[in-house]
């Protein structure tokens, strides 16, 4: 599994909001700078990610 929230890297929760958090800023700077594109992917990367580590 890619993202897989038992593992011993992902269990402690600062690394966890780290993970979900890095893709989320560079989304913002993105759309900061005009490239929405680029920004919505990222976006959409966070969400996964999120939806992936946080939510059953």
């Amino acid at each position: 599994m890619i993202l897989d929230p038992q593992s011993r890297y992902l269990r402690p929760l600062w690394v966890r909001i780290a993970v979900v958090a890095v893709p989320l800023i560079a989304a913002a700077a993105a759309f900061d700078q005009g490239y929405v594109f680029v920004g919505a992917g990222l976006a959409l990367v966070s969400g996964f990610v999120f939806r992936r580590l946080f939510l059953p």
